[in-house]
């Protein structure tokens, strides 16, 4: 668990939460519009839809351990480009790229989220929210990283943060992730594998029912989770890189910023603890639809800045919200459909949350091109949060005698 928090620690500098504070200073060098820097996420989740079965079905069979470590590599090298680009759409085809290898710039992608899920059944709640918490404990760094864009521009900070990234993630993935409990003569939950038979030390490890993909995908349960995914995606779109230059233009400096980004790094460390505790012992369902209620709250409150001290509110509320969230969506896969193909199955749906991916950014971007102001694109946001907030709410798990033995 220490080992991919790190991982998720250094993910977010590498154009992952903080890309935004990259956005002006790039617009000061480069004629790159608002649309674009939506374009590149998007394109991220595209790269990512066309790669994320194989992904997954690689994580399922082989554990995150090497490919990790060559991922690590080659993303360090991606983000280190970014410093040569000169036009919006090298920076899109980088973005891309990352997408393509799977690396999603926080701790929530199938690297990090899958192992969790076949070490941990009963503690995977409170193991989930163990590894997330190297996100906020990265967030933490934010006022690093907006002071290095000042003192040394954006283009060697991005080689900085790369290089940095890639050496971490590399050394992290060799020496300490490993595929699975076997291969360290664990059980699931941490407990020591007995010296009874190698078929009883088995039924320890698949006491969870897991559901094959083509179950999984016929299953209404599977459709309505995501939908929900679906509505955020969208919404945090248009809001994650896109306030950060908001503040700005709202004459809010790029340093109160980096400090308010250290209060979200906290309310996150806050959060999370909670979430994990909660979704060991309740529903995932009602802890996600929480969850869902204070994203929306957090970009009222973004949309509502107009002095510093608004800007610790929105950030603190956008903590509590992404970081809870974050923890269900990375348990309530498994929980609901078993660990063993839960890489393919996540994968999967990745693939066709496709359209879903493609909408936030370039309308929050479009949005902003054509009126001036994000604030219509936000409000779109809210109606769909609170859409996936009553959906959640409705969501039970499918009932565990319809998967397959």
């Amino acid at each position: 668990m220490v080992g991919l928090s790190m991982v998720s620690l250094v993910s977010v500098s590498m154009a992952g939460i903080n890309f935004g504070f990259f956005i002006r200073p790039m617009q000061d060098s480069l004629a790159i519009n608002e649309s674009m820097f939506g374009l590149a996420q998007s394109a991220r989740y595209v790269g990512f839809a066309v790669t994320s079965f194989i992904i997954g079905r690689i994580i399922d069979k082989f554990g995150s351990r090497w490919p990790l470590a060559i991922v690590g590599l080659i993303a360090g090298a991606l983000v280190a480009c970014i410093a040569l680009i000169q036009t919006g759409w090298q920076m899109i085809a980088i973005f891309f790229a990352l997408g393509l290898i799977g690396f999603q710039g926080a701790g929530g992608n199938l690297y990090s989220s899958v192992p969790i899920s076949r070490w941990f059944h009963k503690k995977r709640g409170k193991a989930m929210s163990a590894v997330f918490l190297g996100v906020p404990a990265g967030i933490l760094l934010t006022p690093v990283i907006a002071g290095l864009i000042s003192a040394l521009g954006w283009r060697l900070t991005f080689v900085a943060t790369g290089l940095v990234g890639a050496l971490v993630i590399v050394t992290i993935s060799i020496v300490v992730i490993r595929r699975s409990p076997d291969d360290m003569g664990l059980t699931i939950d941490g407990g020591e594998q007995s010296n009874c038979d190698d078929d009883q030390n088995s039924d320890n490890q698949s006491s969870e029912r897991s559901w094959a993909v083509r179950e999984a995908t016929r299953n209404a349960t599977f459709w309505k989770l995501l939908v929900i995914q679906g509505c955020q995606f969208i919404a945090f779109g248009t809001i994650v890189s896109f306030r950060i230059p908001y503040f700005e233009d709202n004459g809010i400096s790029r340093e109160i910023i980096g400090l308010a980004f250290s209060l979200e790094a906290i309310t996150s460390v806050v959060a999370a603890v909670p979430a994990g505790i909660a979704l060991d012992r309740f529903p995932p369902r009602f802890v996600g639809s929480i969850s869902l209620v204070i994203l929306s709250l957090a970009i009222v409150s973004s949309m509502l800045v107009i002095e510093a001290w608004q800007v610790f509110v929105a950030t603190g509320l956008f903590g509590l919200g992404a970081a809870s969230g974050a923890i269900v969506w990375n348990t309530i896969w498994p929980n609901y459909f078993g660990n063993q193909h839960i890489g393919e199955i996540r994968g999967r749906a990745m693939q066709l949350m496709l359209p879903a991916a493609l909408i936030g950014g370039p309308l929050a971007g479009y949005v902003k091109d054509s009126t001036g102001s994000y604030i219509a694109a936000w409000w779109i946001a809210i109606g769909l949060l609170l859409f996936a907030t009553i959906t959640m709410a409705s969501t039970k798990a499918p009932k565990m005698h319809d998967a397959a033995p």
